[in-house]
């Protein structure tokens, strides 16, 4: 019998993407519950989407309604009606036909709270739909992937549904519980959540320590990277082109928001600005209030410095591919999925100690872990990165050792479907336990 797994997801997220595709080739029927009316990614196109509405084109809502009313009318025991709007399975949980323009309207008008923490969510993706989507689906495994998001509505959901509910596996991306554990509401709200799921999955050594500091009870699983792995073939192609000392680039990683740091990036760039002189700079996902310093810098003739606001994957990986240094500096993170790609690539990483970066790289040899509020120490440690061509060649050669034994996109792949198939064994035990 092919297991059915419903994902509660951010579904215009790449990395929920390769997630999810690492497995849909392996029988199991795929579900996934949007965070909200956005778009889902492409790459999600195999799997079924359910929304709350019946999406339709305003020529076409008359004959919707009448779709609608034969739903509504359908004594099906899985009580969903089903709306191809695009080559996406979708399905509608409240069998009512919806504008996409109007749907998006009441997602901004209309958001409600979820728990203690007082995160926003809007109402026709709250979780009252999704505990209607579980009684009807019956899923054998609910993956929430991400807490504040997806995991906060997988618990009121659990908490209308009570003990009915399906085994729960929960992951936790960057910031989950390392950042926002500082906030009481949350902090109660996160709790709640690790002492009520069955599975925990995370990137690092440091968050499973985290999680049961602060209530895990279930099973906590082997961590390793969220956002897939690395295509080794087309690595290293794209690094071996040009030896990393001989490299005229930096790359930095643009977030200034809630944890990223990109305006203390540039001033410490700007403190070793004459060890840069030969040296392009680019930011990329760079913010507004970025932008602007950058175009500052460029303007003075500080330096050499160029922004991009996104980059697909392959094109990411060319970018790190011609750097000599990657640079990212914020206050909260998990691994650092662009300094993963980084390494690969043979950049050399300048990172937070903020992150988990400590667990793949070995400060002052494969790489520098810096404090996010020493603008002088990074200041010199780029300095160091871009004037020691010994240190830089050598660190590659290390980190790529790292990438081929654990970033391999075969082997997290593997690793992906083991996860789940544990999960499932253990299922299959407890139902045979209880006859």
């Amino acid at each position: 019998m092919s297991r059915r797994i419903l994902f509660v997801a951010m579904q215009m997220s790449i990395h929920v993407a390769r997630w999810i595709r690492s497995i849909e080739n392996r029988g199991w029927d795929l579900h996934l519950f949007p965070v909200n009316s956005g778009p889902v990614m492409e790459e999600l196109n195999t799997i079924t989407v359910h929304r709350p509405f019946l999406r339709v084109e305003a020529r076409l809502l008359q004959h919707a309604r009448k779709q609608w009313a034969k739903a509504v009318g359908n004594s099906r025991p899985s009580g969903i009606s089903q709306g191809c709007t695009s080559a996406k399975t979708r399905q509608s949980i409240l069998h009512l036909p919806m504008l996409e323009e109007f749907e998006r309207y009441i997602d901004r008008i209309f958001r409600i709270r979820i728990g203690e923490s007082r995160t926003l969510c809007p109402l026709p993706y709250g979780p009252q739909v999704l505990a209607k989507l579980i009684q009807r689906l019956n899923p054998d495994l609910i993956h929430s992937i991400e807490f504040q998001h997806a995991g906060y509505r997988v618990l009121q959901a659990k908490e209308l549904l009570g003990r009915s509910f399906p085994t729960w596996l929960a992951t936790n991306w960057g910031s989950d519980i390392y950042y926002y554990q500082r906030f009481e509401g949350h902090r109660r709200q996160i709790r709640r959540l690790l002492e009520n799921i069955d599975y925990y999955s995370c990137e690092c050594e440091r968050d499973v320590k985290l999680a049961r500091e602060l209530g895990l009870k279930g099973k906590a699983m082997r961590p390793f990277p969220n956002a897939g792995g690395i295509d080794l073939t087309l690595a290293k192609e794209f690094r071996s082109r040009v030896r990393t000392s001989c490299r005229r680039l930096v790359v930095v990683k643009g977030y200034q928001h809630f944890a990223g740091r990109a305006l203390t990036a540039l001033d410490a760039l700007e403190r070793c600005a004459d060890a840069l002189r030969s040296f392009d700079v680019v930011l990329f996902s760079v913010s507004r209030e970025v932008a602007e310093t950058a175009r500052d810098l460029r303007r003075k003739g500080t330096l050499n410095i160029w922004t991009s606001e996104y980059l697909p994957h392959e094109q990411m990986l060319g970018l790190h591919s011609r750097a000599r240094v990657y640079l990212a500096v914020s206050i909260s993170d998990a691994i650092s999925t662009s300094m993963l790609e980084a390494i690969a690539m043979g950049a050399f990483p300048i990172q937070t100690n903020t992150s988990c970066c400590d667990e793949w790289i070995e400060d002052g040899e494969s790489g520098f872990i810096v404090h996010p509020e020493d603008v002088d120490g990074i200041a010199e440690s780029v300095r160091m990165a871009v004037t020691d061509d010994q240190l830089v060649d050598h660190a590659a050669e290390l980190n790529w050792v790292t990438v081929k034994k654990r970033l391999d996109q075969h082997y997290v792949a593997r690793n992906i479907h083991d996860l789940y198939e544990s999960i499932f064994e253990d299922i299959s035990n407890r139902s045979v336990g209880s006859i």
